[in-house]
Parts: C-alpha cells; sequence; structure tokens
C-alpha cells in the first residue's frame, strides 16, 4: 500500500530553544512517505545549529533573511508536493501517531480538510492547559463568522490550499484564519472531516497577551475587507471603528465574489456582528450594542436569531427607559421567560 505523501513547513526565527522538539515530533512519526521543509529566517541563535543536527531527514531547510513567518510559510508551500499539507510552527509539535491518525481517515479526492483537537498549554504553566476540539456550525455562514481554525491540528489537501494562492503576506497573526475563511468560501464545508483524537500541541508564550490586539485588529480586518466587498459599508466601518482600522495596511480579502459568494458574505458578516451584540449585551455594553443593531440587516439572520435581536432592541428599549430591572422582577414571577 502507498502511502499519500504528508508535506509539513516549520517557519522559525531564533527559537533555538523549542525547535529540536517540533523537528523531533515530525520525525519520529516514523512516516515514510514525509516531506519535511523548514524555513528559518536567519536565526542568529543554536536553531541552525539544531537543523543541521537532523538535515539528513528534513526534504529541503534554509536559513536566510526572509519577510516573517507568512513569508516564510509561502516558500515552503511552493515547493511543497505532497497530497496533504500543514504547516507547524517551530514551538508547537505533533502528537505521538499524528501522522498515522491522519492517513488513516483521510479520504483522498474527497476529503479537502480534516481537523482534530489541540492541547494549548503555557510555557511557564502559570495556567491549566486545555484540550480544543473543533465543531462546525450548522450553516456556512456561522461556521465562517464563529469557528476559528485550530491550525496545528488541521490537515488540507494540498491541492485545494494551493487553488486558493499563497497565504496572505499583509497579516502576521491571522494568516491562517484568513485562508480559512477563502477555503470556506470556494469549498463550503461539506468535504470536512473531524476526528475526536489528539493531534498537536500549542505553545502560549507569556508575551502573548502582548499581541492579543493585534490579533483582533487583523481578525475584524478580514470580516471588515469582506463587508466592503460585498457593499456592507455601514457593517464595515462599524468594525473598523471598533478596531482601529483605517488603511488595512494594504490587505484586503483575495477572493473573486460572484452573485452567491455576496449573500454568503453578507449572511457572515450579520452573523459576526450578531455575535458582537451579544457579547456586548452580556457586558454591559449597551453603546456598543445600539451600534451592532443600527448595522444589523435581520433578513441575513436565521428565524431564532432574528427573534433574539428583537430581544435585544426591547431590552435596549427599556435599559434607555430605565424600566429594565422592573421588567425582570415581573418577568421573575410571572410565566414568562425572563429577560435575563
Amino acid at each position: 500500500m502507498i502511502l499519500p505523501k504528508i508535506s509539513i513547513i516549520t517557519p522559525s526565527y531564533n527559537q533555538g530553544k523549542y525547535i529540536e522538539k517540533t523537528i523531533r515530533s515530525v520525525l519520529l512519526q516514523n512516516y515514510p512517505n514525509l516531506e519535511y521543509i523548514i524555513i528559518d529566517g536567519g536565526s542568529s541563535d543554536e536553531t541552525v545549529n539544531i537543523i543541521k543536527k537532523y538535515s539528513k531527514w528534513i526534504t529541503f531547510w534554509e536559513s536566510k533573511k526572509d519577510n516573517g513567518q507568512t513569508d516564510a510559510i509561502n516558500k515552503g508551500l511552493e515547493k511543497s508536493s505532497g497530497s496533504i499539507f500543514n504547516w507547524l510552527n517551530s514551538d508547537d509539535y505533533y502528537h505521538s501517531n499524528c501522522f498515522k491518525i491522519i492517513t488513516d481517515n483521510f479520504e483522498p479526492g474527497k476529503t479537502q480538510m480534516l481537523a482534530g483537537n489541540y492541547r494549548i498549554f503555557h510555557e511557564d504553566e502559570s495556567e491549566q492547559e486545555k484540550i480544543i476540539d473543533f465543531r462546525l456550525q450548522p450553516t456556512l455562514e456561522e461556521t465562517l463568522a464563529i469557528v476559528l481554525i485550530n491550525q496545528p491540528s488541521c490537515f488540507f489537501a494540498l491541492e485545494s490550499i494551493k487553488a486558493l494562492g499563497n497565504l496572505n503576506n499583509k497579516l502576521q497573526y491571522v494568516m491562517d484564519q484568513d485562508i480559512w475563511k477563502r477555503f470556506l468560501f470556494r469549498f463550503g464545508q461539506e468535504n470536512i472531516k473531524y476526528v475526536n483524537n489528539l493531534l498537536a500541541h500549542f505553545r502560549i508564550h507569556s508575551a502573548s497577551k502582548t499581541y492579543q490586539f493585534e490579533f483582533e485588529r487583523e481578525y475584524n480586518m478580514i470580516f471588515g475587507s469582506i463587508a466592503r466587498k460585498c457593499g456592507l459599508i455601514e457593517q464595515a466601518e462599524l468594525l473598523e471603528m471598533l478596531h482601529g482600522i483605517k488603511d488595512y495596511d494594504g490587505y484586503e480579502f483575495i477572493f473573486d465574489f460572484d452573485e452567491s459568494a455576496i449573500k454568503l458574505g453578507k449572511r457572515t458578516i450579520n452573523n459576526w456582528i450578531y455575535q458582537i451584540a451579544r457579547g456586548s449585551y452580556t457586558s454591559g455594553d449597551y453603546q456598543l450594542l445600539g451600534k451592532c443593531l443600527s448595522v444589523l440587516s435581520p433578513k441575513h439572520l436565521n428565524r431564532k436569531q432574528r427573534n433574539y435581536v428583537q430581544r435585544l432592541r426591547i431590552k435596549k428599549t427599556l435599559k434607555k427607559m430605565n424600566m429594565l430591572p422592573l421588567m425582570n422582577f415581573f418577568m421573575k414571577f410571572g410565566k414568562s421567560i425572563s429577560f435575563t
């Protein structure tokens, strides 16, 4: 039996503290049809010496100045020739038996993405580890709006990724989320397969919280660009205002929006703003709630969501009239469902 070739890319820069564990987690899968590519950005620590230690088992590696992680992955993608593709950052690692699980469940010619679970752990063990699973939503627009790709534990058909073009090099934090959304717009979610197995381990650094603002900003740039391409200017302006987005730093969501994609995009953006509205109500931010409600288009939501939006409008009005506590009091002791 000929096993499908798995192409793995590791982008790296000055991760000598962690990269050996990353490399070993790939090589010790003992997978016979592996294409392993490491693109290092010219590290000045011990990274290169560690790579050289394993060089005879690495298909290709280089160490030279590049334009960051996204650029490194794109360089590796151009050299990839396998059937199944993923990239693994140089501070993360695969779980044992990962590749066997992938190939046992990946159906060539049918499966376009296979997703599993991954473990988040903190390098200083300051917080408890978590196992993150992967759950598609009932509709494509809800998946586009809600579901983040668990990148280390998501393996793609390489031909599907190459059909989308390169990762967007204008993004440094959410390039995986950008190509994930392009994947969904292009291929839908019918040929995505989920396995309830631990596949990868994702390291959270002490400095990660520093980048949270940039992550959220870039992530909403994706939605803002989709909104503009679908003619939802008010929704785009709301997202831009919330996250200080001005010129998008040259970024745009690269996709050819035909009529069908525009309709999907409109449903997606309204689903995303619906989520923001729910969060703003829960946190008591009625000013933001009002802004969300002012641009939401109920016709792009499902019936359950439309009903909830109507309830939010009532709650906001009662709050403005200072009647919400009184209404909740009566609802608590009445037969109707409470507003809280």
